[in-house]
């Protein structure tokens, strides 16, 4: 017994000494208390690595980080950085820049600053939501570490030790690793600042689905201050997508863990947008609150986007990448691999499995060569990729969810054409994960030649300096056609028009920062007489939501996500009446289809031939 009660007392000195945190000295400890917030602000401490001995050190955040292609200068959410002694004395402290500050003097032992919300900073343009931090005393908090935590220069590869003191409901999803705590406090560990960007966290009372998949550990966190939504709605429209997603792997996914950490907010965001942002073994997602029938569509197309990324960039990666620099950051021209393909695949992969139809996958890719063709033509997607931080490339980049994952498409089917059904775009990214691996990073100049290397065909040397490297657009019956399916660069289809023609230009926002129907003629047959616009209505709401110059991106983005032909759309908008004065008029509408004339259309054949259907059924059904 004595043995015994020796040992529960080792047991609880060993964990209460892990608990408070006592990693070796070599380590950045930080600590944030999520109870103390004061004026949308978090007081962060930082005890100083030992082994920092150097005089007059400087203290960074980043430019960017990794699966963002714009500067962000996450220092302009810090404020009050003070450097001190173990004695406690203050040391002096100059701001070079936004992301920048000189500590002088040696033997540094703390620093500590504040941390503003980012997503209700208000500047010119706002940080992406997915990439920044939300501040909601006591109801919950999403905190990115670059926007949270930095780093001393050329001290990056340190470990890190990173404490949050939490109201005791509260729950930490996160991919991070929990190394100790208590009931009110989590402490994990990093191995240095890459991993710990590529790890967000989100506190809030717990909502939560866990699920094996494969031999990997799936977790929904869901955040939903409204409760239309939950972790249990998510995971049963998302499981059977990811169930697919391992199928389409090989039934071998790259990691052990995954979390799906999901915000939904009300009223849209100050950036105008939703979306997700990818992260080797995590997706953050900030997404409008909707009931699940209304976003379920859109959460499984990001979704199947974002968990396809453990493939490439994890897997598969540059030298840029794998050495990311966030203060002076080199971009890869590789984008097309880690955006276009993933992009390509996420809607490839839906169709193979039976998730949507393959008419429904022709109306995507015909979505993506008309998107496309908005963006500036004549710039390659290498070069564009390299140089996406800068302009005139900064506004074109968002073209690599279009262009590039029309390419990424072509490939596939040239590299089914050239290996007769054998060898597509599935095996060539499980070929190269095994040739480089998550530690071993490609040189951008050599990626295409080690492609034809371990495909084996040379023609694709071709196709990479004509599409890839060059600003030449596929002639798409080339490609589709021995497959069944047909290109029409412009064809009448009926469908529906969820929109009305409002995307053509149509409306144009007024002082009050609401859209108004400004040019009534280009309005489609459901704009004029399904919905029944008229000249200068002012929409306030589209199916439920306000309508703004903040919102209206989100709102939109959330509708086309879910609508079809039977559903009933709710608008209202000011309308002028007779006497002049504006008075609020709903308008209640059927969605049905309508004959549109479309530019970019593919059509499955109806009579193809035995080759045709062959191949066709091994691009877009499962072998059986």
């Amino acid at each position: 017994m004595k043995f015994l009660a020796l040992l529960i007392f080792l047991l609880l000195v060993s964990n209460s000494l892990f608990s408070q945190g006592n990693e070796p000295s070599e380590a950045y400890q930080y600590k944030i208390d999520l109870n103390n917030v004061q004026e949308d602000q978090l007081l962060v401490e930082l005890t100083v690595p030992t082994s920092i001995t150097d005089k007059d050190l400087t203290f960074k955040f980043p430019k960017i980080i990794p699966g963002t292609y714009e500067i962000s200068d996450y220092g302009q959410f810090v404020s009050s950085l003070k450097a001190f002694d173990k004695k406690g004395r203050e040391f002096g402290v100059e701001r070079i820049d936004q992301n920048t500050w000189k500590i002088a003097g040696k033997k540094i032992a703390k620093i500590t600053y504040l941390i503003q919300d980012s997503w209700d900073a208000q500047l010119r343009e706002a940080v992406f939501e997915p990439s920044g931090t939300n501040i909601e005393a006591l109801k919950n908090y999403v905190l990115s570490a670059n926007g949270c935590f930095g780093f001393f220069e050329n001290k990056e590869k340190l470990p890190y030790v990173i404490s949050f003191d939490r109201p005791a409901n509260f729950y930490a999803t996160t991919s991070l690793k929990r190394i100790g705590g208590d009931f009110d406090t989590d402490i994990f560990k990093a191995q240095d600042y890459h991993e710990l960007v590529d790890a967000p966290v989100m506190f809030c009372a717990p909502d939560t689905v866990n699920f094996k998949l494969g031999y990997g550990d799936i977790q929904i966190s869901v955040y939903s201050p409204n409760g239309l939504v939950t972790a249990k709605d998510v995971a049963k429209r998302v499981r059977p997508m990811l169930e697919a997603q391992n199928q389409y792997l090989g039934n071998i996914l790259p990691v052990d863990r995954y979390s799906f950490i999901i915000y939904l907010s009300p009223n849209g965001y100050p950036s105008g947008s939703v979306g997700a942002l990818e992260h080797a073994r995590s997706s953050l997602f900030c997404l409008l609150e909707e009931k699940p029938e209304k976003i379920s569509k859109m959460i499984v197309d990001i979704a199947s986007h974002e968990f396809f990324h453990m493939v490439t960039p994890l897997y598969i990666h540059s030298e840029e990448i794998h050495n990311f620099d966030f203060v002076d950051p080199k971009m890869s021209k590789h984008l097309w691999l880690y955006e276009g393909v993933i992009e390509y695949m996420a809607q490839h992969m839906q169709a193979k499995y039976d998730l949507v139809s393959n008419q429904d996958f022709m109306v995507t890719i015909r979505d993506k060569v008309r998107n496309s063709t908005r963006f500036k033509q004549g710039i390659s997607l290498t070069e564009m990729s390299s140089n996406c931080l800068v302009e005139p490339f900064a506004k074109q980049y968002q073209n690599i969810y279009y262009k590039g994952a029309i390419v990424a498409m072509c490939l596939d089917l040239e590299l089914l054409k050239l290996s007769k059904g054998k060898y597509d775009i599935q095996m060539l990214l499980r070929d190269l994960s095994g040739f480089y691996g998550q530690d071993t990073p490609f040189k951008d100049e050599e990626l295409f030649d080690k492609i034809i290397e371990i495909t084996g065909f040379k023609e694709l040397k071709d196709f990479f300096k004509r599409y890839i490297e060059g600003t030449e657009t596929p002639d798409y019956n080339n490609f589709v056609k021995p497959f069944g399916v047909e290109y029409f660069p412009e064809a009448s289809i009926n469908e529906i028009s969820p929109l009305g023609g409002i995307e053509n230009g149509v409306v144009k926002p007024d002082s009050l920062e609401r859209f108004y129907i400004s040019n009534y003629k280009k309005l489609d047959k459901f704009g004029k007489e399904g919905i029944g616009f008229q000249e200068g209505d002012v929409i306030l709401k589209w199916d439920g939501k306000p309508f703004t110059l903040s919102t209206a991106s989100a709102v939109l983005f959330s509708y086309m996500g879910s609508v079809k032909a039977g559903d009933n759309l709710n608008i209202v908008v000011l309308r002028r009446d007779k006497e002049g004065l504006q008075r609020e008029v709903e308008l209640d509408i059927e969605v049905v289809k309508i004959p549109i004339t479309k530019k970019h259309v593919f059509k499955l054949m109806e009579n193809p031939t035995e080759e045709q259907l062959r191949m066709r059924k091994r691009w877009l059904d499962l072998d059986k």
